[in-house]
C-alpha cells in the first residue's frame, strides 16, 4: 500500500512538472506598409519586440525569426516569427507557475542618426501604428496578424524625460519595464478617408539591462504660427503595464504618492523648471499573478 501511495505521489509530481513547462508555441504574422521617413541604409530594417509574461521575444533572436538580426522588411507582408512562448512556464528565480498568452508589441519609431547612432540634431520622427498593439493567444498552434504603419501620423520632434529609480529597485533583478502610452491629440496625416482625425497609442519598455540612457519621450510639434510652447505638446498618458510583470508592481512616484499612470504633458510642464527635470518609478514585491501571467479562462477578476 506504502508503494502505491508513492508511485501516486511521484504520478502527481511528474505531471505537474510537465503542465508547470508546457511547450506549446504560436506564430505572429507582420505586415509593414511603408514609412514616411525613409529609413537610413545602416538602419534600413525595423525592429519588433514581443512582451509578454516574464517573456521578451525580439528580432534579434534566430530562434524566433529566421532573418535575425536584421529586423522586419519594409513594404512586406507575411514575415512570420515563429515559436513564440505560449502556455505555462516556470519562473527560474522562484519557482513560480504562470501562464503566457497576453502579449504587447513594440516597435520603435524611425529617425535618422549620427555616425554614433545618435538622433542627429533636430531629427523629426515617424511614430507608427501597431494594429493590434495587444492581444492574446488562444487555441492549438494560434498565429495572429499584425499590421505596422508608418504612414498615418505625422512626423514630430521629442523630448526627453529622464527617469530616476527609488531605492526599492535595489536587489530586485528587474530586467523590463513595458509601458502603454495613449494620446487624445496626436494628429493623423490628413487623407480623405479621415481628414482631420486624431488619437493614437502604442507600446514601450526600458530595458535595464541596456547601457542606454533610462528615459521616456515626450512628442511635440514646431509650429511657426504661435510662441505658445503649450498648444506643441502632444496630450500623452503613460502607463506601466503591471498585468505581464509577473513579481512586482511598479509605479510612478510623484510627491510621495504612487501612481499607475501619469499625463507626461502635465508633468512637464509644472516640472520643467525644475533643476533637475526627473520621473521618479518605485517599485514592490506581488503577491499574486497578475491578470496577464493566468491562463485566459481562469481569468476571474484583474489583478495587477
Amino acid at each position: 500500500m506504502k508503494l502505491l501511495h508513492i508511485n501516486i505521489i511521484l504520478f502527481l509530481l511528474t505531471s505537474l512538472n510537465l503542465l508547470c513547462q508546457d511547450k506549446s508555441t504560436a506564430y505572429v504574422n507582420f505586415n509593414l506598409d511603408k514609412s514616411t521617413i525613409k529609413p537610413q541604409k545602416k538602419h534600413k530594417n525595423q525592429g519588433i519586440t514581443l512582451l509578454g509574461c516574464n517573456t521578451v521575444v525580439t528580432n534579434n533572436e534566430i530562434k524566433y525569426w529566421k532573418n535575425a538580426p536584421e529586423g522586419l522588411k519594409w513594404n512586406t507582408r507575411n514575415q512570420v516569427f515563429s515559436k513564440i512562448p505560449y502556455g505555462y512556464h516556470n519562473d527560474k528565480q522562484t519557482n513560480k507557475s504562470y501562464f503566457v498568452s497576453k502579449y504587447y508589441i513594440a516597435s520603435p519609431p524611425v529617425f535618422h542618426r549620427d555616425k554614433q547612432g545618435k538622433p542627429k540634431k533636430n531629427t523629426k520622427y515617424d511614430i507608427g501604428i501597431v494594429t493590434p498593439h495587444e492581444f492574446v493567444f488562444k487555441g492549438d498552434k494560434p498565429v495572429q496578424q499584425v499590421l505596422l504603419d508608418y504612414n498615418i501620423l505625422k512626423l514630430v520632434k521629442i523630448k526627453y524625460i529622464p527617469i530616476k529609480f527609488d531605492k526599492s529597485f535595489e536587489g530586485q533583478k528587474i530586467s523590463i519595464i513595458p509601458f502603454n502610452v495613449d494620446s487624445k491629440d496626436f494628429p493623423r496625416l490628413d487623407k480623405k478617408l479621415y481628414k482631420n482625425a486624431k488619437g493614437a497609442s502604442g507600446i514601450g519598455f526600458l530595458d535595464m539591462n541596456s547601457k542606454m540612457p533610462k528615459q521616456f519621450f515626450l512628442p511635440y510639434y514646431n509650429f511657426e504660427s504661435t510662441t505658445n510652447q503649450q498648444n506643441k505638446i502632444l496630450n500623452f498618458d503613460l502607463t506601466i503595464l503591471n498585468d505581464i510583470i509577473l513579481n512586482h508592481n511598479i509605479y510612478f512616484k510623484i510627491k510621495g504618492e504612487k501612481h499607475y499612470t501619469i499625463n507626461l504633458k502635465d508633468f512637464y510642464n509644472k516640472h520643467k523648471k525644475d533643476k533637475n527635470l526627473e520621473i521618479t518609478l518605485y517599485c514592490e514585491p506581488k503577491t499574486e499573478l497578475p491578470c496577464g501571467c493566468v491562463k485566459p479562462d481562469k481569468v476571474k477578476e484583474i489583478v495587477t
